[in-house]
């Protein structure tokens, strides 16, 4: 029997390409130079591989881990701390660990500053100034470095407050610092991936108070800050700048949350990433690290349409760690509404059922894949990314 090889033309092949996971095609990169350059390095074929996942719902979402260890040693009369090398790596849904290697030399305090559509932004963020910033696809190892900004702020009680987002409408993905300038007007410094430039444009203070939470969350082309707890001169909102306007605008929260006159323990609010793409609030009492209420606001921007998707107290979960003696914070909000919790060397998966008592559906402990050494320390960063093939060409 003859063996027959078909030649299919080039826009079939891609189109049989396109609807095939990330996994399998970072596999066939080996097949050909050609295939390697459209998989690895065609912004066009990663953008219409995107969008077709997105469509079909066969996106795989991971959790970047960003690891800092570091050793302790003794130096005569005290201990010294030496820092080791951040280890970066992935998690998928059945808890298998992938490491990662940065393509930078400037490594050292490297954290993840925000994720979309598999396009992490990385960096070292200081109180007043980035000292380097780059663009990385984890799933292709796509890195870029972005230039620098202009400003470096005086010191003082404000901090730099940054997001990272996109733009559908021309395909866009902007960095975003507001910035206290010496007048009565803030600096929004935003930077285009596609144009690969920094523009600054001006807003009143009243638009955006620089005290808000550090690190803006994404979401419904906007990028999300909520003024923190305790502030009698500010009313409980949430800031969103509006990525495609370049303009602030404010989202009510839900009345129920800061209402409540007689109430000298301030609500503190922060913004979550629901991986459903609701914008995600987790509200609890300033002086009460016990638990609190998670919303979602189902019609972006419409007031009523905030749901409390579940309420919880930490010592619901005493047979899934020490609520006690373990420090916790809540990362992100599944699409099936399950929280994570990030402990001190483990992250957990609780599942919030209505009024059902929550249930640990998973767990897993770092300390099966930190170096073996004694005497070592560490804390950790987890996010959540898109497995995809985006790229942006300079």
């Amino acid at each position: 029997m003859s063996s027959c090889v078909v030649d299919l033309p080039e826009d079939i092949i891609v189109k049989i390409l396109c609807r095939l996971p990330v996994k399998s095609l970072i596999r066939f990169t080996c097949v050909s130079k050609r295939w390697r350059s459209l998989i690895i390095s065609d912004p066009k074929f990663g953008k219409s591989h995107f969008q077709l996942a997105s469509q079909q719902r066969t996106l795989r979402r991971k959790v970047l881990l960003t690891s800092y260890p570091t050793v302790r040693e003794p130096d005569r009369k005290k201990w010294a701390e030496v820092k080791l090398t951040p280890l970066f790596q992935s998690l998928d849904d059945k808890f298998s660990v992938k490491n990662f290697t940065i393509p930078s030399e400037e490594i050292e305090d490297l954290q993840e500053m925000g994720s979309c559509n598999g396009l992490v932004l990385v960096g070292r963020p200081c109180r007043d100034h980035y000292k380097s910033l780059f663009i990385w696809n984890p799933s292709t190892g796509f890195f870029r470095k972005i230039p620098h900004p202009s400003f470096r702020m005086k010191s003082g009680r404000y901090f730099l407050n940054y997001g990272f987002g996109h733009v559908s409408a021309s395909d866009d993905y902007k960095l975003v610092s507001v910035v206290p300038a010496p007048s009565d007007m803030l600096e929004v410094h935003i930077f285009s991936l596609s144009a690969n430039i920094w523009k600054v444009i001006t807003a009143p203070y009243s638009s955006f108070p620089c005290w808000v939470n550090r690190h803006g969350t994404f979401s419904n082309g906007a990028i999300h800050w909520v003024t923190p707890c305790g502030n009698e001169t500010l009313d409980p909102v949430i800031y969103a700048f509006i990525l495609a306007e370049e303009e602030f605008r404010r989202v009510p929260l839900p009345p129920v949350l800061w209402k409540n006159e007689e109430d000298r323990n301030p609500t503190k609010i922060t913004t979550l990433v629901h991986l459903g793409g609701y914008l995600c609030i987790w509200s609890r009492k300033c002086f009460d690290t016990q638990g609190g209420e998670v919303w979602a606001m189902t019609e972006y921007g419409m007031p009523e349409s905030w749901v409390k998707l579940f309420q919880f107290n930490i010592h619901d979960f005493r047979n899934a760690f020490d609520v006690e003696q373990s420090p916790w914070d809540l990362c992100f909000i599944t699409e099936g509404d399950t929280m994570v919790l990030r402990l001190n060397k483990e992250l957990l998966w609780i599942e919030c059922r209505n009024e059902e008592k929550p249930v640990c559906s998973g767990r897993y402990r770092l300390e099966k894949v930190q170096p073996k050494v004694s005497n070592l320390a560490f804390y950790f960063r987890a996010t959540v990314y898109d497995e995809t093939l985006v790229s942006v060409a300079e």
